[in-house]
């Protein structure tokens, strides 16, 4: 799964709509929640890394945002994707906060785990 975008969500339906692990992050942001929002799954394994280029290809997807509030959810945001999603003010959902870039990303995948 690349991504899902799921426009015009009715904020309140927004934890049924989730992955079971996401479901009580969004309970601690409804509060943030207007009326409708836009949603973005990512791909949200633990061990998923979202880069920028997969942030730009929803972005540009998405278009112009008609709702207030941009969710996202997936597993590890990279530096330079949140700095993309910052600009949309998105509310994240992550289960991982560890500080990945691009980059780093690219060098540890297809590294022999041991």
């Amino acid at each position: 799964m690349k991504y899902r975008i799921t426009k015009s969500l009715e904020s309140h339906l927004i934890k049924e709509r989730l992955p079971t692990e996401y479901k009580s992050l969004a309970v601690s942001c409804e509060s943030q929640l207007g009326e409708f929002c836009t949603l973005i799954i990512f791909p949200h394994n633990r061990k998923d890394i979202v880069k920028s280029s997969i942030v730009d290809k929803a972005l540009n997807t998405l278009g112009e945002l008609t709702d207030s509030n941009l969710v996202v959810v997936g597993g590890c945001f990279s530096s330079e994707a949140v700095e993309i999603l910052n600009l949309k003010n998105a509310i994240f959902l992550s289960l991982s906060e560890f500080h990945w870039t691009d980059s780093a990303s690219n060098n540890s995948q297809g590294q022999p785990k041991y």
